[in-house]
């Protein structure tokens, strides 16, 4: 089902491997890093690949996180669309297509899942995340790529794999690879963020959210 390559933002796959001498990185560390956000604005560029499309879609808009579960995407070009996520309520809104729709996801498991571990990420909680997700990191501070294979096998059918790279606690592309074979790499800008600041004096930026969720019906 394509909603759920759109949906997944929010995650991630190819990195160059940690520098030479450079201190590794544990999961443990990266979640305490990753939720050290309070709130977080930035701007992103999505390129979605597949094989029922001409030529690359690429999609251009803004990223917002707020603690403690509202996320939200908001493309920009080519059509005006708002995906926001908060509680479990799920809102899309198209203002070219002039529609709005709610749903709840507890409805649908496989998206729950997503979108929980979605927000996990974003929160730094490592014991969600792991409820339905298998995790791999590589890399250290300055540079990790995190990978995560589901384990949730209605998720499993749609989304083969998700990865997040960056340095520190800035996320700054974000992979979805669709079980179907199309693919979704979503390139973050590095935006304004509220919360703790990492000990080099850098404030922590990141925002893993779902790149487009399904239309339900």
């Amino acid at each position: 089902m394509k909603g759920y390559g759109k949906l997944a933002f929010l995650l991630l796959f190819l990195t160059a491997p940690a520098a030479s001498g450079a201190a590794t990185l544990t999961v443990a560390e990266l979640m305490q890093m990753l939720g050290s956000v309070e709130s977080e604005n930035a701007r992103f560029v999505e390129t979605r690949h597949s094989a029922l499309l001409k030529a690359p879609l690429v999609l251009e808009g803004t990223l917002t996180y707020r603690r403690p579960d509202r996320v939200e995407k908001h493309v920009l070009s080519p059509y005006d669309e708002r995906i926001t996520v908060e509680g479990g309520r799920l809102t899309l809104e198209n203002r070219t297509q002039n529609r709005k729709k709610t749903v709840s996801i507890s409805g649908a498991p496989g998206l729950a899942a997503l979108i929980e571990s979605v927000r996990a990420t974003r929160a730094g909680d490592l014991d969600a995340l792991q409820r339905h997700f298998a995790l791999q990191l590589e890399g250290s501070r300055e540079q990790w790529t995190l990978t995560l294979k589901p384990l949730d096998a209605q998720l499993a059918r749609y989304v083969s794999q998700l990865a997040l790279s960056g340095s520190d606690a800035r996320i700054g592309r974000i992979t979805v690879e669709e079980a179907g074979g199309d693919r979704s790499v979503m390139e973050i800008s590095a935006g304004t963020s509220s919360g703790e600041r990492a000990p080099s004096g850098k404030s922590f930026r990141s925002l893993p959210v779902p790149p487009a969720p399904p239309v339900v019906q």
